[in-house]
């Protein structure tokens, strides 16, 4: 499996399942970052906006799948320069997608909750896309690429992603705007005796808890099924983040009285003023769950599974 964003949290995540659960061998792609000391799997600077780069690189592991995980989350940044988040969504999605066609490889792009605009709880794989900012639209236009060039496809929406950052365990995870992370950032304040305050306003206020680990597994589920089309890869329920932050306190065995609510930090709001957030991404997986024969975990399951990965540091 060749995967490119391999040190961000969903591409770590589909790196130690594939390999610890499925003794795949694995290849990913580096951008920035880079893993300190020996790692378990190849890896190889390579450029997602060069398509000699990425051809050359693919031809070279010639892969049996290929799943696309890099993203740039810096919305303000692609709000600010749109030909940059055109190339690290669009034009990379098209690069791989050809290098795919080329090798025999199934080429599955990571997605997100995010093409639907928050006005449609439980949207099913067959729902109508409809994004209200841009890096949604720009995920729709590679899904659709995708499924118009791809000789052999999937697309694996993801949602509230939550999880252990094995390429980089001391990172500092925090609330943003999304859901992702809210779990672990709430567990973290909470473990510490400090407050946490559940942010309300212009924020995604209600959607699905995915542990990240499960992706991996749904992810190398696709691959050896020959999965083809549209998957929700996410978790079986959907919550606002008042809920989920009293779910955390509960599963981690936390005070859940210092859960406040209130406003967006000052610092996030003026960075997102402008960028249009969908309200409810809730998720329904049925159609997936049944494709994979995987049942996705509740909420109290995904976060008893996330402290136990926190506590133990296995998956």
């Amino acid at each position: 499996i060749y995967v490119t964003g391999g040190t961000g949290m969903v591409g770590c995540n589909v790196l130690k399942v594939a390999i610890e659960r499925h003794q795949a061998h694995v290849f990913a792609t580096l951008h920035r970052w880079r893993p300190a000391g020996p790692q378990d799997y190849e890896h190889g600077i390579v450029d997602l906006h060069d398509r000699d780069q990425v051809l050359q690189s693919v031809r070279a592991f010639a892969p049996d799948a290929i799943v696309h995980c890099a993203a740039l989350l810096d919305l303000p940044l692609i709000y600010r320069d749109r030909a940059l988040g055109w190339q690290s969504y669009v034009e990379s999605t098209r690069f791989l997608t050809e290098a795919a066609n080329e090798v025999g490889a199934k080429m599955i792009l990571i997605s997100s909750d995010w093409v639907f605009d928050g006005t449609q709880r439980m949207a099913t794989e067959t729902t109508p896309p409809n994004p209200i900012n841009y890096y949604g639209l720009l995920k729709v236009v590679a899904e659709t690429l995708l499924a118009a060039t791809g000789d052999d496809w999937a697309v694996a929406r993801v949602a509230g992603v939550n999880g252990v950052h094995w390429a980089r365990p001391d990172l500092t995870l925090t609330q943003n705007v999304g859901l992702g992370n809210f779990a672990v950032a709430a567990a973290r304040a909470l473990g510490q005796g400090q407050p946490f305050t559940v942010w309300e306003g212009e924020v995604n206020t209600r959607g699905t808890l995915t542990l990240a680990s499960e992706i991996g597994e749904m992810i190398v589920r696709i691959v050896e099924r020959d999965g083809r089309g549209i998957y929700h890869c996410c978790g079986g329920e959907s919550m606002t983040r008042l809920e989920l932050a009293r779910a955390t306190a509960s599963a981690f065995e936390l005070d859940a009285d210092l859960i406040r609510v209130g406003p967006v930090d000052p610092a996030e709001a003026s960075n997102m003023r402008g960028i249009p957030i969908p309200r409810d991404t809730s998720l329904d997986a049925t159609y997936t769950a049944g494709q994979l024969a995987y049942r996705p975990p509740n909420a109290a399951e995904a976060l008893a599974k996330l402290r136990q990965q926190m506590e133990t540091g296995e998956i």
